[in-house]
């Protein structure tokens, strides 16, 4: 089998298209994450993170509220 010595074409990504993540009213735990999104979102913020933001988002999308997984 022959090596290949030439590298592929570069992967292209896309910024993700989440948003502001909308906390559930009332649910304490989804306004806190959502204080914690804005801050790792706040560019020049000692907790810059835009990876960390995009967990907090998932992790606020996908809080069960009660609902049954």
């Amino acid at each position: 089998m022959a090596r290949s010595t030439t590298m592929t074409a570069a992967v292209q990504l896309t910024e993700p298209s989440q948003g502001k993540p909308i906390p559930v009213p009332g649910c304490d735990v989804c306004r806190a994450l959502a204080g914690q999104w804005g801050q790792a979102m706040e560019a020049g913020s000692p907790a810059y993170d835009p990876s960390h933001a995009t967990d907090l988002a998932v992790e606020i999308q996908r809080h069960p509220h009660g609902r049954h997984r």
